[in-house]
């Protein structure tokens, strides 16, 4: 399945070439002119990251990205400056860029630094699993080092495909999760296949059910996906 690069900035040739060497290099690309509507877009699709312009003179990419860190979100994130301005770099990277590169850029560079904060962001997922402590919601006890849950102490029963779910949603509560995403995230070799992700989330919705007061932790939003809802 081809990794979604998200591109958000307001000027179309800037869009445009992005668009064009990143398709040529494998990806697959969204594009969004509004840095103000990146919450709701992230809200329908998840990429496996963002392009986005600073703003530098209204600031509106800054914001987005200050309010993306502040929901918890670690989403990478390259920003691209509107000038050559070593202040305009500092504050983009202490308000959690990944990157920072100037306009005008070539295209080429852009696309060799997407793959190495990728490449970054894999290894940082792919940390020992102990070193993330265990996420306790409604009785349920999920353990990231043993790749068990409990409810109430007991041990339930989990397939290698259900914990794989379980551990997307619960490293994002509370997020809507794309169809794709999850299938990205279970079965990033395959085909994408909607009806799949539907059977299984469903399968993981049944197996919470049975033993938990609360209806609906898994929660379907028509036409986009699934959102795990934890307090």
């Amino acid at each position: 399945m081809k990794q979604r690069i998200l591109v958000v900035d307001g000027d179309a040739a800037c869009r445009d070439a992005l668009r064009v060497c990143l398709h040529a290099s494998g990806y697959d690309v969204a594009v969004l002119y509004e840095p103000g509507k990146m919450e709701k877009r992230l809200r329908e699709e998840r990429p496996a990251l963002v392009v986005m312009a600073s703003g530098a003179v209204l600031g509106s990419g800054l914001a987005a990205l200050k309010a993306l860190r502040r929901s918890g979100d670690d989403l990478p994130v390259i920003m691209l400056g509107e000038r050559d301005d070593a202040v305009e770099r500092i504050v983009a990277l202490e308000c959690g860029a990944d990157d920072f590169i100037t306009k005008p850029f070539n295209a080429h560079e852009v696309l060799a630094r997407i793959r190495r904060v990728l490449a970054r962001a894999k290894d940082v997922s792919f940390q020992d699993p102990a070193s993330r402590p265990p996420f306790s919601f409604d009785g349920f006890e999920l353990d990231f080092a043993s790749r068990t849950l409990r409810f109430r102490g007991e041990a339930v029963p989990l397939s290698e495909r259900d914990y794989a779910i379980l551990n997307l949603f619960t490293s994002a509560p509370n997020q809507v999760l794309s169809r794709e995403r999850i299938a990205q995230g279970i079965w990033p070799e395959t085909p994408y296949r909607p009806g799949s992700v539907s059977a299984a989330v469903h399968r993981l919705r049944r197996l919470i059910m049975s033993r938990s007061a609360i209806p609906d932790l898994i929660q379907t939003v028509r036409g986009t996906g699934y959102v795990f809802c934890s307090s």
